[in-house]
């Protein structure tokens, strides 16, 4: 008479249960990569899409930048000529013109005190710039 062991059963459940491991990646990589072909951007661009037509308005001339310079004295100069902060406003609103979007860049010597930057920004404000920068230097280094 043969006895039967576990041990025949044993290794047909550690079986089992290996080839449903692989199984369930089979199944988690073929949907992971459906997903990703299905919701991959590059291929919107491959579509034929006839889109509609409208008059363009062409592109804004690009103008130099206006410049509000104040040296280490305190002195206020627009495009290099000396304007008094009182007066500056107006200066800057007629370098504006009629395009409101041309950058206004102000630089400051590192010595000016804060509230004399800060005035001019605001009086830069008041003019109706819409583009205002502060010019830095770069650190040299880490």
């Amino acid at each position: 008479m043969k006895i039967r062991t576990h041990r025949e059963a044993l290794v047909s459940l550690e079986s089992l249960a290996i080839t449903d491991i692989i199984l369930n990646i089979f199944i988690f990589f073929f949907t992971s990569f459906s997903l990703v072909y299905t919701f991959n951007p590059a291929r919107e661009s491959h579509l034929q899409i006839k889109l509609p037509q409208a008059e363009v308005r062409p592109e804004a001339i690009k103008r130099e930048p206006i410049t509000v310079n104040i040296d280490a004295r305190g002195d206020i100069y627009l495009g290099g000529k000396l304007t008094p902060l009182p007066q500056l406003t107006r200066a800057v609103s007629q370098a504006l013109g009629a395009d409101p979007t041309i950058q206004v860049v102000v630089r400051s010597d590192k010595s000016v005190v804060i509230d004399l930057v800060v005035k001019v920004i605001e009086a830069v404000n008041k003019a109706g710039a819409r583009q205002l920068s502060i010019a830095v230097e770069e650190k040299k280094g880490g």
